[in-house]
C-alpha cells in the first residue's frame, strides 16, 4: 500500500509539472523537457497495476506495456540529458550522451532490451513482470532497463554538483542543481546496488527510483519557475 502511495504521489507530481510547462510548449519553448515530462507520466502511470493491467490488456496482454515503460525511460534520459548538459554548459557531458559513445551505448541497450523481451515467456499481463521473476531473460531484461538510465545519470551528476558549488550561481540555480545532483545520484545508486545485490531491495525498490524522479522533476521545475519569475519581473524592480 505504501509503495503504491509513493507511486501515485510521483505520478500526480509529474502530471502537475507537465501541465505547468504546457503553455510554454505550445509557444515552442522547452518542448524537449515537456516531452520528457509526458513520457514520465506514461512510464510512472504504467508502473501502477490499476493502469498497467487494463492498458496491457488493450495491447494484447503480452506485457508490451512494460516494454513501453523501458523505451520511454530511455527516451526520457536522452531528452533530459541533452537539455541538462546544455543548461550546465557541459559539451563533454553532451558528447558522452549523444556522441558516438553515448549513441553506441543507447543502441546496444535498446537492442539487448528488445531481444530479451522477445525471448522471455510472458503469456499474461503482470505489472513489473513480477510473475516472471524466475526467468533469467526477465532478470537480464530488468538489468538492461536500468543500465542506460544509470549511465546517463552518472554523466550528469558531476555537472550538477559543479552547479551546486558555483559561488556565482543564483539561489534558484544552486537549489535546482542540488535536487538534480541528488536525483541523478539516486538513479546511479539504484542501478549499481540492484546489479550487485541481484535481489529485490524491498521498499528501496520504490523509494530510490521514484524518489529520484521526484527530485529531478522538482529541480527542473525550480529552474522553470525562476526563469518565469525573471521574465515577469519589471526591469526596474531591484528586489527581483
Amino acid at each position: 500500500m505504501t509503495e503504491h502511495l509513493i507511486q501515485w504521489i510521483v505520478l500526480a507530481s509529474c502530471i502537475i509539472f507537465a501541465l505547468l510547462r504546457l503553455p510554454d510548449a505550445i509557444r515552442g519553448r522547452g518542448r524537449s523537457v515537456f516531452a520528457a515530462m509526458v513520457l514520465l507520466v506514461v512510464a510512472v502511470g504504467l508502473s501502477l497495476p490499476q493502469i498497467y493491467l487494463p492498458v496491457d490488456g488493450l495491447l494484447g496482454g503480452m506485457n508490451l506495456a512494460n516494454l513501453i515503460i523501458r523505451l520511454s525511460l530511455f527516451a526520457i534520459f536522452v531528452l533530459l540529458g541533452i537539455r541538462i548538459a546544455g543548461a550546465f554548459r557541459s559539451p563533454r557531458t553532451r558528447w558522452l550522451i549523444v556522441g558516438p559513445l553515448g549513441l553506441t551505448v543507447l543502441g546496444v541497450v535498446v537492442a539487448v532490451t528488445v531481444v530479451l523481451f522477445v525471448l522471455s515467456d510472458l503469456p499474461e499481463s503482470s505489472t513489473g513482470l513480477q510473475a516472471f521473476r524466475d526467468q533469467d531473460t526477465v532478470r537480464l531484461y530488468a538489468e538492461a532497463g536500468r543500465l542506460y538510465p544509470g549511465y546517463v545519470a552518472a554523466c550528469l551528476v558531476l555537472p550538477a554538483v559543479k552547479g551546486l558549488m558555483d559561488p556565482a550561481g543564483r539561489l534558484a540555480y544552486r537549489s535546482a542543481s542540488a535536487l538534480l545532483a541528488v536525483g541523478f545520484g539516486a538513479v546511479v545508486v539504484f542501478a549499481v546496488t540492484r546489479l550487485l545485490a541481484g535481489a529485490h531491495l524491498g521498499i528501496w525498490e520504490i523509494v530510490l527510483p521514484f524518489g529520484s524522479i521526484l527530485l529531478v522533476v522538482s529541480g527542473l521545475t525550480v529552474i522553470w519557475a525562476s526563469r518565469r519569475r525573471t521574465e515577469l519581473t519589471p526591469p526596474g524592480n531591484r528586489l527581483a
